[in-house]
């Protein structure tokens, strides 16, 4: 895989920017997720996911997922990943 991925900025819920690195893009049920790294600085990582939707100039954006079943799908998506 080598040192390809993707590194972008996200602000977390402390209001903290901080660097992420994206992990893989994946369709479920036709909606586009983004899962992503979050670098804790003290040898862990925090993997987490949002809605990829295009904004009104057509670029991706990352979006909160809000719908309990959305998040219950990525997040069975992530674990199945890491099992």
């Amino acid at each position: 895989m080598g040192d390809t991925n993707q590194k972008f900025q996200v602000e977390i819920e402390t209001g903290e920017i901080v660097d992420a690195e994206l992990l893989s893009v994946v369709e479920i049920d036709g909606k586009e997720y983004a899962v992503y790294s979050l670098d804790n600085k003290n040898g862990t990582v925090d993997i987490l996911a949002s809605y990829v939707v295009k904004d009104s100039e057509g670029y991706d954006q990352l979006v909160d997922i809000t719908d309990p079943y959305d998040k219950e799908k990525v997040s069975n998506f992530i674990k199945s990943l890491v099992v």
